[in-house]
Order: structure tokens, then sequence, then C-alpha cells
């Protein structure tokens, strides 16, 4: 992962750089503005000031979150075209300031800042002292070249830009540097070059970053007059960060150069933050060819300038579209891992912490691909490797490994007793109480998992983000059980910055964004889930779990044809009995009975493969049988094997749903109760509950379940949401018909 204030360099590019982009298109001074456009509401450094805010409220001393508010804000200021974000940064930056004075962190985000805001002089002075201070840090080179560039010192800025690279090969602040210099120099080929090595570069997480340089790649092609390769680039830069302005903006300038002004575009709609902008008194100045205007009137000035048609709203009107690239999966380095650690063994099968790390690779390969195999080829090296060692420290790492095969397999008991095993041989190594939270979460043990999540953090250690993120992406899912699902969304887009900050694996990461986009959706959000799902698609290809998210949403939202696709897709990857149920819903509601019966045959066919996935599957094939009707008998049967190993709210929800399915409506009633025990928002839950205390004879309970689920999530199921609106239409009229009678 790139230098933090490396990417705050390149934050500092749209407002500091000469040469490379005339980039233009921030809103006038007296511009009303309106909702931002969905790219811009979910967007990474949006989410980035929602992580900080949420450390400095936990910890209001940590100077680093302070440090990290206020690159946000630069970025946001980028995001959005909009200077008054500056002021954010500034303040951030002075409370952070004023517990740690001296802090070099802080003191680089200051140099940026004034980077940002052209003090180009000031910039230099400051981060060549900071620069002395510290001659091994990549980006105050970088903010000495940023500024030289500015002054017109090129030879120092070019030498600077050298030191970089020199340091970090193909760090992107540097290519991006090079790039503008090329121009400078007029050698636009060779900037290109520059650019789409530091789009390869860039992590595909980093989706306004990839249409910012985007956008540097088209701003010179259209310079050059090679107006279809601007075209391609642009639209890149839209596929990645849709309604970007900056890309609407040089949209705009390709149709002045093709003499298509009628078409030219108007930069019409930004997102509000709190504050007003301030009046400018400056007068509009016309800068240097190649170069960025010199004050917020001026940025002003040219947007207007350009203008012919106003934009569309950007408030959210649909689903973005899945680009045809995302849909396979490409491999991963676990399988380069999983080659090296064979070698490994097989020059020397008496060492054990080799088989640990082939454990450890098909693990991780199990849960990049679904395929449960792997699971026993892990078992098989993580046994080996504790045949030959159990009792040293490094043993630790295969007991750990192990609890993960065995939290993979359901075997919550044989989790809990590996992770304990692992923490017994006092390694230091406290990662396995997250296991043991994890075996605790899935039996229903919410006290004891929370308790164990603590023990991830002890006062007397520091937090290191790898230990962070493994903390807050769980109890962000404990906040979702509690009934709190904005606390849970806000702490697992905390979990995903320290994820991002540790450089976790690209499906590990993907999964982070998977949950907060389950979260959102839950929450009836669907442009934030949309935007997380598609996230987790770029960052991990043909991530199945995200493209089953993004197709569960668009059949909730009656986009059949989208949804068909994606699910197809995602099953190609790994048919999770689930998901096959979920296709094959959508083909009966879409009217295809022929092919959601072959869906429905391919459930039952994946639940009695193998003995894991008999395992495995027990609550999908209980909740599959009872939704459609059929062997009601056996889905009791599952529901109640299912609960013998685990105690938690879907457990109870399957039971109950299976138990009302078989007419034990006074049971189902008491398990729906234990499913719903500590307020969990999730509308299905609501539902089931609903139709039980219907059954039970509470029509009163079971109205209000009803339109508690339709008030979560209007469209959380693509069969029960609108079966849930006939039931409460159905039970308000017999209410007043009843009332009426009683009244006569």
């Amino acid at each position: 992962m790139k230098n933090l204030h490396a990417a705050a360099l390149a934050i500092c590019a749209f407002f500091t750089g000469s040469g490379l982009a005339q980039q233009s298109a921030a809103p006038s001074a007296d511009r009303n503005f309106t909702s931002a456009a969905p790219s811009q509401i979910n967007s990474p450094a949006a989410q980035s000031i929602e992580a900080a805010e949420s450390q400095i409220e936990a910890n209001p001393k940590r100077v680093q979150a302070y440090n990290d508010l206020a690159q946000a804000y630069l970025r946001r200021a980028r995001e959005t075209a909009d200077t008054r974000y500056l002021k954010n940064a500034d303040d951030a930056l002075t409370r952070g300031l004023a517990i740690d004075p001296g802090d070099f962190q802080l003191q680089k985000t200051q140099v940026a800042l004034m980077l940002c805001r052209h003090e180009y002089a000031e910039a230099k002075e400051k981060a060549t002292a900071l620069n002395h201070r510290w001659r091994d840090d990549v980006s105050t080179y970088g903010y000495m070249a940023e500024a030289d560039i500015a002054l017109g010192n090129y030879a120092d800025a070019e030498t600077n830009t050298q030191w970089m690279l020199n340091m970090l090969p193909n760090n992107i602040p540097a290519l991006m540097l090079g790039a503008r210099l090329r121009v400078i120099y007029g050698e636009p080929d060779g900037a290109i070059d520059f650019l789409n090595l530091a789009y390869t570069e860039t992590s595909p997480a980093e989706v306004e970053e990839l249409a910012w340089i985007a956008n540097q790649i088209a701003v010179i092609e259209i310079d050059e007059g090679k107006l279809d390769a601007a075209a391609a680039a642009l639209e890149r830069a839209e596929q990645n960060f849709p309604h970007y302005a900056y890309t609407l903006e040089n949209r705009s300038r390709m149709r002045l150069a093709q003499h298509r002004p009628a078409e030219a575009v108007k930069i019409d709609s930004y997102p509000s933050p709190a504050t007003e902008r301030p009046s400018v008194a400056t007068p509009p100045q016309e800068a240097m060819p190649g170069q960025l205007p010199s004050s917020e009137s001026e940025i002003a000035s040219r947007a207007n300038k350009a203008t012919h048609e106003s934009l569309p709203t950007a408030a959210w009107t649909g689903f973005a579209p899945v680009d045809a690239t995302l849909l396979t999966p490409r491999a991963t380095e676990t399988e380069r891992t999983i080659r090296s650690a064979q070698a490994m063994v097989a020059r020397n099968d008496k060492d054990a912490q080799s088989y640990a790390a082939l454990g450890a690779a098909y693990f991780q390969r199990a849960r990049e691909t679904g395929d449960v195999s792997d699971y026993e080829l892990a078992d098989q090296a993580l046994t080996k490797s504790l045949d030959l060692d159990s009792a040293d420290f490094p043993a630790a790492a295969a007991y750990a490994t192990m609890a993960e095969v065995c939290m993979g397999e359901h075997r919550f008991t044989d989790a809990l007793t590996y992770a304990q095993k692992a923490l017994s041989l006092g390694s230091g190594d406290v990662s396995p109480f997250a296991i043991v939270g994890d075996a605790y979460a899935d039996m229903g043990e919410y006290d004891k998992a929370r308790a164990a999540y603590a023990r991830l953090t002890p006062p007397e250690m520091t937090l290191s983000p790898r230990a962070a993120y493994a903390r807050d992406s769980r109890l962000s899912y404990l906040q979702f059980i509690a009934g709190d699902a904005q606390g849970a969304i806000r702490l697992m887009k905390v979990a995903v910055a320290e994820g991002s900050e540790a450089e976790i694996p690209s499906e590990n990461l993907a999964w982070l964004y998977f949950e907060l986009g389950e979260y959102s959706s839950q929450a009836g959000d669907a442009a934030a889930a949309d935007t997380a799902y598609l996230t987790a698609l770029k960052i991990h290809l043909g991530d199945y779990r995200a493209l089953a998210g993004l197709a569960r949403l668009r059949a909730n939202h009656g986009r059949y044809a989208e949804a068909i696709e994606l699910y197809r897709h995602a099953i190609a990857v790994v048919p999770m009995p689930i998901f096959v149920t979920e296709l094959g819903d959508l083909y009966a509601k879409a009217g295809n009975s022929a092919e959601a019966r072959k869906q429905f045959q391919l459930v039952e066919y994946i639940g009695q493969l193998g003995r894991i996935n008999q395992v495995l599957h027990n609550r999908d094939l209980a909740l599959y049988y009872a939704d459609h009707d059929t062997k009601l008998s056996e889905a009791l049967s599952l529901a109640q094997r299912e609960f013998e190993v685990r105690h938690d709210i879907y457990t109870w929800d399957a039971l109950a749903w299976a138990l009302y399915k078989n007419g034990k409506y006074a049971e189902a009633a008491k398990a729906s109760e234990n499913a719903l025990k500590f307020g969990t928002p999730d509308a299905l839950l609501l539902y089931h509950a609903g139709v039980i205390a219907e059954a039970a004879g509470d029509k009163g309970t079971a109205s209000v379940d009803f339109k508690k689920a339709l008030e979560i999530n209007p469209n959380f199921h693509v069969v029960y949401a609108g079966l849930a609106r006939q039931q409460i239409a159905r039970l308000d009229a017999g209410a007043s018909e009843s009332a009426v009678n009683h009244g006569s």
C-alpha cells in the first residue's frame, strides 16, 4: 500500500499543478448545492472522514486520527472540486497540533494543505525543513517537487522526483509528478507512459484516484487532438467514479474540441458541506497555458465558461452498471503461495512451519473460491505441522489456522479448543481471540464474543491496523445484532480503513466491503449498498459474494434481467445453495418456472454433496424447504440439527420458520421471540415473526412486525416484501371491519 502522505501529495495535484491538467470545475460562489452523486456520497474520502471521526470519538487524544481526518478532507476537496473542505482539513490539523505540536506527520500534512492553498514558497520552506529532519521520507521530496513546479524551478523538481523514484520505485505521486514534468518539457507521450504506469499501480479500491489519473490522460490526449483516446480515458474515469466533476468538464472540453458545443455539459451539482462558501472578491484572471487557476473565483469562472446545458440531478436514481471485466475471477497471490509452500515441504518434510504455511494458504484459497475441499487439504497440512511440533511458540500459528478451518466447517467447539491452545503457548500473539469470539458469536454467546474481541486490544499494547481491523469488523457485527444498524455501518467503515492500511489480502478487504453492503442493504440504503458491493468486486474480481449482493439488490428493486445475469456469474464461481435458491425464486417471479425448477433441484443436489456440505448447508436447506413448502419434516429436522451446534439469532429464526411450516405455532412463536430478542434490524426476521404471530392468533403483533419490516427496508425480499404489504392491508381492513361491527 502506498504511503498515506504520498496519497496526500497526489491530492494536491488538483490545487497546485501547473502543466498537466487544466482542471477547473469548482462550483461558483453563489451556487445552490444539491445532493451528491452516489460515487461521492459513499466515496473513499467520505468513508475515510467518517472512520477518522469515529476514531477521534473513541479516543480524542489520538494524534494520528486528526492527521487521518485532515488527509481525508484534502481528498474530499478533490473528489468534489470544492475548496471549502480545506478549512475542515485546517481545523483537524489545528486540533491535532494542539495535542502534539511537534508531530512529524501532522506537519507534513500542513505542507500538503499549503500546497493546496497555493502557498508555494511557504510550502517549499517547510517541506525542506522536514526533509532535513528526516532524509528518508519520500513524501517530503514530493512536496518540494510540487512547490518547485509551481515556482518554475523545474530542474530542482526533476531532481526531487528522481529521488522519490530511487527510494520507492513506481510510487504513484512520483509518477504523477514525472508526467507533469514531461508535459512541461513537451513530451506528451512520455507523460502518458508515466500516467498509464500510475494507473496500473493504483489499488482498485482507490476509485476516485483511478478516475483522477484517467482524467489526466484525457487532458493530454485532448490537447494532442487524439479525441478517440481521450474518450476512452474518460469512459474509464466514469466507470471508476461516476459523475466525477473533472470527467464531466473534460467531456465538455472534448465536445468543444470536436466542434459540438451544444453537447458540452454544465457542471451544476456538487455535494454540500455544512459551511457556506465564503464570498470571493478576487476578479477572475487568465492562467498561463497548462497552468491551474489560482483562485476560487477563477475556478468558478472557467467552469461557467464551458457550460451550455445543465447536468441532470445527481441524486441517486438507479444502479451503477457492472463492468464485464469485473465478473470473472483472476488468479491471486494465493496460488503462488501454495506452490511455494508445497516446494518448501518437498524440500524438507520435517519442517513444521512449512506445513503450517501450506495449511494457511489452503485456507485462504477456500475463502477466495468457496471450495470446501480446501478445508480438508488445510486440515491435513496443519495436522502434519502439529504432529511435528505442537509445544513451541511457532505452533501457535498452526493452532490458530486450524481454529479458522474449524470455523469454516462449522465445528465451533473444536475452533474454540484450537484457538485456546494457540493462546496457551504464550507466544504473545493475541489474534486467536478473534476466532474465540467468532465461535461464541456463531454459538449465540454474544456477551462472551464481545469479551473475547476486547482481548484483541489489551490496554498495554499499541493497536496495529491489523489488530484494529480484526476487532472492529467483528464488533460491527455485534453492533448490528444488538439493533444498531447505523452504528454497525460506521464501525465497518472504520474497519475498511484499518484493513486497507494493514494491507490485508484483496479477498479479505472485499469481504469487509461486502459486509458493509449487507448492512447498508438491511438498512434500506440501496445506493450505499450498491457502491460497497461494486467496490468489493473491483478489489477482488469475480467475488461471488459481491456478485450475489449486487444481484439480490437489483432483484429486490425489480431489475430481474440484470439480477439473473449477476446471480449466474456468482453461481459459476461458487454455487452456494442460498444464491441458487435466490436465483430460482427470481426465475419463478419472472415467470420462468422451468429454469426455477432447475435451480431448486441444484440446491438439493449441492446440499447432499460430501460430509462438509451436509454440515455447512443445514440451515440454508431448512429455509429452502420451508420457503417452498416441500419436505417440511426434513426442514424441521435440518433446523434442529443446526440448532444442536449453534444458537445464534439466525438459527433461532430458521428453527422458528420450520416449526411454523410444520404447524407448531406456539413453539414457532417462542423461537421467533428468541430470534428477535436483541432487536436486530433484519426485515426478514420481522416478516417471519409477523407470519408466525398471525398464525398464533396475535394479529396486532403481526401487523406491527410487518410494518417494522417495511419501515427498515421497503425492498427487503423479492417475494416477501410484496406479501408483507398485502398482509398489512388485509389485517388493517380486518381490524377496521371488526371495529365497525363492534361499534354497531
